[in-house]
């Protein structure tokens, strides 16, 4: 039925829902901007004045942004056994729920206790945990060993593709006289719960028992992966090796500073884009999806090239992604500080969503050769540094950011962030491989089968 590709709509449903949980916790950076308009709330001050009740301090902002990351930080590694005990299927789609419905209660909490948004944010946070460990065991359970740069690519673009879909949606309840920009949560949280439903009646953890893989997919699934992988249920994770390997460091330290250029780039481009660049509502709605839309054909590219390109060793394959992703984007990143016209800053905008596009066929791929059967558990730590991220990001732009206008401190974090990335690069070039580690050996001492496969003329695979 389906051609001996079910893998690839299993991973088409779950981007959805991945995506989904991602916008429901961004929701909120793009109507920041209409609920001060809103004149119909207001609240009185200390010294007896009113003043309109979503008008929020920086501080408060950044409070507002960061507890998100703060509910995943505490649920990442919870979240990650949980899963490695019972599967994805169950958990991942109760999260999933659990996010629709604090979205569709965040303009009243919003309306009743800061501190009650504050805590919703927080539950936000906690089902967000959810979706990188998802993503582990997709990629361990379900793509093959030749495709793992296109699952991860598919996979973690859910984070821009939530933006194009979000930010103008949002631009258009907000100006909308009918609905207002509360309809957004409400959209949000209508659309998800559909997308989940449809996501749990499909999804297994285990392709040997889903009655819509075929003998010959499920053999493609399998190829060049040891038993032990194999075995969706006898795996004894080898948390302390892992955590000491000097290559999963610097993959882990490189998703970090890949994560939080990004994440900075999708929160905060709204605000730079009306208030620093001044473009209006509707056009700062346009322009921060543009960005976020530039990077999919390119990812796209990065992604098949990566697993298809037979011309050149996986190891300086990720080379060349990985200085893309972090010296080109980090060039990018720092221009955007000296560069005078707001047109010009856009493309640089758009220039570093292209490059850090490459970041699939870089440290994800790395990783994922790296640790093999136990990736799942890398990626889940990659999560981690995720929800880090979500939280250094916004306490960065408070501390060096005074105002929303204030040119002097988001300069700083463009050029400081540019020459992080930069760096970054040489450190991964000291220590990639595509060799599995020692720790994925069985226990019986014999090792994986050698997957490396030998330099070819450049050709698409075929199945």
């Amino acid at each position: 039925m389906f051609y001996n590709r079910f893998r690839f709509l299993l991973c088409i449903i779950s981007f959805f829902a991945l995506a989904s949980i991602q916008s429901n916790q961004i929701i909120i950076n793009f109507t920041f901007i209409c609920m001060t308009q809103d004149q119909n709330d207001t609240i009185a001050t200390d010294n007896g004045t009113l003043r309109q009740r979503y008008d929020y301090t920086t501080t408060e902002k950044s409070i507002i942004l960061s507890s998100v990351g703060i509910g995943t930080m505490l649920a990442t590694f919870p979240i990650t056994h949980l899963f490695a005990k019972v599967g994805a299927r169950h958990p991942f789609f109760v999260f999933g729920l659990l996010s629709c419905l604090v979205t569709a209660l965040i303009p009243w909490a919003a309306r009743t206790n800061f501190w009650i948004l504050i805590l919703f944010r927080l539950v936000q946070g906690i089902a967000y945990a959810s979706d990188f460990t998802t993503i582990g065991k997709i990629c361990v359970e379900w793509a093959p060993l030749r495709e793992i740069s296109f699952f991860i690519g598919f996979l973690t673009v859910f984070n821009m593709w939530s933006a194009v879909i979000t930010n103008p949606l949002s631009a258009w309840f907000c100006q909308s006289e009918t609905f207002g920009w509360e309809w957004s949560f409400y959209a949000h949280a209508i659309g998800g719960a559909t997308i989940f439903t449809i996501w749990w009646l499909i999804y297994r953890d285990d392709p040997l028992k889903h009655m819509a893989v075929s003998e010959r997919e499920l053999k493609r699934i399998h190829k060049n992966k040891s038993d032990e992988h194999k075995d969706t249920k006898k795996r004894d994770v080898p948390y302390w090796e892992i955590i000491k390997n000097r290559t999963i460091i610097v993959c882990w330290v490189s998703a970090f500073l890949d994560i939080t250029s990004t994440i900075l780039l999708v929160t905060y481009a709204p605000i730079y884009f009306n208030k620093v660049l001044k473009f209006d509502v509707s056009t700062t709605g346009f322009l921060v999806s543009l960005v976020s839309f530039s990077q999919l054909p390119f990812k796209t590219a990065f992604c098949i090239t990566s697993d298809q390109l037979k011309c050149m060793s996986e190891r300086r394959k990720m080379l060349v992604y990985n200085f893309s992703a972090f010296v080109l984007c980090g060039i990018a990143y720092a221009s955007i500080a000296v560069v005078p016209w707001r047109e010009m800053v856009v493309v640089l905008f758009c220039l570093v969503s292209i490059t850090s596009s490459a970041n699939c066929g870089s440290f994800y791929k790395c990783a994922n050769f790296v640790a093999r059967q136990h990736a799942h558990f890398v990626i889940s730590a990659i999560q981690f540094s995720k929800c880090v991220s979500l939280f250094a990001g916004p306490a960065i732009v408070a501390l060096l950011v005074d105002y929303d206008e204030d040119t002097r401190g988001w300069n700083e974090i463009f050029l400081g962030f540019g020459a992080l990335l930069i760096l970054a690069h040489f450190v991964f070039w000291s220590v990639v491989t595509d060799e599995p580690a020692e720790f994925t050996k069985s226990r019986s001492g014999k090792s994986l089968e050698d997957t490396e496969m030998p330099a070819l003329p450049c050709a698409p695979i075929k199945d």
